[in-house]
């Protein structure tokens, strides 16, 4: 069994608060010190402790490898707040035991809107990996692990040897998710499956002390994956899941130090990166008409398009972005392009129960979804009102 570790690395630019009354005003629509003060926290909780630690089992263990996604956003923000991150994911990555994937630089909804920005952001995304780490991604994964079988094909034409998706049931129809698989109509195409239940163990679960498996230790968590049948287990999971959502004093990352050594006890358990998976014969072809994602009980859309404040919201910046493209201002696209983010619609999230809504309320600093749409909404007819002075009023 091919155990696929992989962590995704991402930080929005978050808004500040803009206010009717500030339209026209020439406010910047995002919050720079906040958000580069929310970083510097982290940063000092998870990303350096835990890329230590992972740098650590690399030395120490030539067996182990791990997998990463990073947003260009995030990188935005760690050249400024915390350059010394970027250092230790570059000394992680020239391991050569370290695969890196691509996925929209914005970590947006590019994907449904209208060519060329989801092509855009993709190559803009490849070509930072390739300036910051020296790597060409080969596998493709779309903002919280979207896909599609139109994704597939849009994978296939852009020659990604693979993609990632959430191993949800109604994708696999009765089908185990611990095989790789190909995409229905791009064969090329193999399809690398998140393992839900044994990632949310660490992911979510680990530090619930509600949870009838706590404590979790690592000779626990290998001795399920080493009972699991198949060819390879996708651990898919944040990044923060390191000493963010869960503390240093939960334990986690004892446990992570932990693991390499309770995985090499088991004697049918070895790690691969994603390059390394997706090259494994593949079991059969799966179809998914309609696109599906990792996030919420429904692996939808839902999460960030499920009410009408989102849905306004979605397709008011499409309109924008049309005048934005007009208007050919480098500035102003960018600005669009941040606010394209899927984490702002993520904050408008109405609805819901249990954990659904709990972990929306925790990603959010707003008061409600409707002060997160309402402040979104200016921002983004401030924009619109630029563009079209930059067009010279011909999208009035």
């Amino acid at each position: 069994m091919k155990l696929v570790l992989y962590l995704h690395m991402h930080q929005p630019w978050r808004l500040a608060r803009f206010r009717y009354v500030d339209l026209g005003s020439g406010r910047p629509y995002f919050d720079e010190e906040r958000n580069l003060s929310i970083f510097r926290g982290i940063a000092e909780r998870s990303y350096r402790p835990a890329l230590t630690k992972l740098s650590e089992l690399l030395s120490t263990h030539p067996e182990f490898r791990f997998s990463l996604s990073i947003t260009g956003t995030f990188l935005e923000q760690a050249a400024v707040a915390a350059p010394d991150v970027i250092s230790l994911l570059q000394q992680v990555v020239r391991t050569g035991r370290v695969s890196l994937l691509a996925e929209t630089y914005y970590h947006s909804l590019a994907f449904l809107l209208p060519p060329p920005e989801l092509s855009e952001e993709v190559v803009m995304h490849r070509q930072l990996l390739a300036e910051t780490f020296g790597v060409r991604p080969s596998v493709l994964r779309m903002t919280e692990l979207a896909y599609s079988d139109d994704l597939a094909r849009f994978a296939h034409t852009q020659h990604f040897t693979g993609m990632l998706a959430e191993g949800w049931e109604g994708l696999l129809g009765g089908l185990p998710p611990t095989y790789v698989y190909r995409a229905e109509g791009s064969p090329d195409v193999a399809l690398l499956l998140r393992h839900y239940r044994l990632s949310d163990d660490v992911g979510f679960r680990f530090s619930s002390r509600q949870w009838n498996e706590y404590p979790l230790t690592s000779e626990k968590y290998a001795h399920w994956l080493s009972q699991t049948p198949g060819d390879v287990t996708g651990l898919f999971m944040d990044f923060e899941t390191l000493g963010e959502h869960h503390p240093r004093s939960s334990g986690i990352f004892d446990f992570l130090g932990a693991l390499p050594d309770a995985v090499r006890a088991k004697g049918n358990l070895e790690w691969a990166t994603v390059d390394e998976a997706v090259k494994l014969p593949s079991k059969a072809s799966l179809s998914a008409p309609v696109t599906i994602s990792w996030a919420d009980q429904n692996r939808d859309l839902g999460a960030w398009l499920g009410n009408d404040l989102q849905q306004s919201a979605f397709e008011a910046a499409k309109k924008v972005g049309t005048l934005v493209r007009r208007a050919g201002n480098p500035k102003l696209l960018t600005d669009w392009r941040r606010l394209l983010t899927s984490d702002h619609f993520y904050y408008m999230y109405v609805g819901g129960h249990g954990a659904d809504l709990g972990v929306h309320q925790y990603f959010s600093s707003y008061s409600s979804p409707y002060d997160a749409y309402a402040n979104y909404m200016n921002a983004l007819v401030d924009l619109r009102n630029r563009a079209i002075d930059a067009v010279g009023g011909r999208g009035k």
